[in-house]
């Protein structure tokens, strides 16, 4: 992306960053000016990310954090603010999909594992910075959800209903500030080229019956790569998005690219054929 510095002096949290969607997010903030602190439990690929930026001539920072940990978000946070004295954007994308299979043959620890991360986890996050961004007075936050979470897609219960508490949590929230300039939005990134959707297409149908659709999707070309939904999620957290308190947005919404690559001055993102209950 060549973008002007939209986020110059902001600095930005993004959780689950140090692949897919959350590493693409983390350069696009970066490029456009912010100072990006990547967080996830993956250290590696959070400091290889984290070389890529400075290397680039950015400012970043790598905290391996487990975002259902709060402990380890606190320390996060004391983390970001001791680097760069602030906080303005948080983007929750950390969120794994498994397990997956019917509901009385998953694991029950496996699910509580799957809510805390999916869903306290976001809510951790938010709690730990939404107090600077009262003081503040602004800010952004972004929660990355799902199709999903208006889905019956058999054999992702878990993943449906942590998607389905994220947006009910994201619309209390925005409530909540709406007082304030904080802005809290939900961003539906459709069908992505992402290591989870690899994962779910090497799941055994038995488990996940309609991995034969996940497998024509990829074999047509039809995931998107990791740096369109990230161009939104710049969008997102910008001034141009200051309006959206409360909104959700997805991807495979024509005005919604249309504005993006408008206000972005970026080649319009393409259509793709976004599947049933994805």
């Amino acid at each position: 992306m060549n973008l002007p510095q939209l986020l110059e002096n902001q600095v930005a949290i993004v959780t689950g960053a140090g692949r897919g969607i959350g590493r693409a997010t983390a350069l696009a903030l970066a490029e456009a000016g912010a100072a990006v602190v990547l967080a996830a439990r993956s250290e590696a690929e959070i400091t290889s990310v984290t070389d890529e930026i400075k290397e680039n001539g950015g400012k970043s920072l790598a905290i391996p954090t487990d975002v259902s940990d709060m402990a380890q978000v606190d320390h996060l946070l004391v983390l970001t603010l001791r680097a760069f004295g602030g906080i303005d954007i948080l983007v929750n994308n950390a969120a794994v999909v498994r397990p997956l299979g019917k509901v009385w043959e998953t694991s029950p620890v496996a699910w509580q594992t799957l809510i805390a991360i999916n869903v306290v986890g976001p809510y951790l996050c938010a709690r730990a910075v939404l107090p600077h961004m009262l003081d503040k007075g602004r800010g952004h936050i972004i929660n990355i959800s799902s199709g999903a979470a208006e889905s019956n897609l058999e054999g992702a219960a878990a993943y449906n209903a942590s998607k389905a508490a994220l947006e009910r949590f994201s619309g209390t929230l925005a409530v909540e500030v709406e007082n304030s300039d904080i802005v809290v939005t939900v961003f539906r990134p459709g069908i992505v080229d992402t290591a989870m959707q690899k994962s779910m297409r090497k799941t055994p149908d038995r488990v996940f019956p309609r991995v034969a659709d996940w497998q024509a999707w990829y074999d047509q070309g039809q995931l998107r790569p990791s740096s369109e939904p990230a161009q939104a999620i710049l969008w997102l957290a910008s001034h141009y998005a200051n309006n959206a308190n409360g909104q959700l947005f997805s991807i495979d919404d024509p005005d919604f690219r249309e504005r993006i690559a408008s206000d972005l001055k970026l080649e319009p993102l393409l259509p793709r054929n976004r599947p049933q209950d994805s």
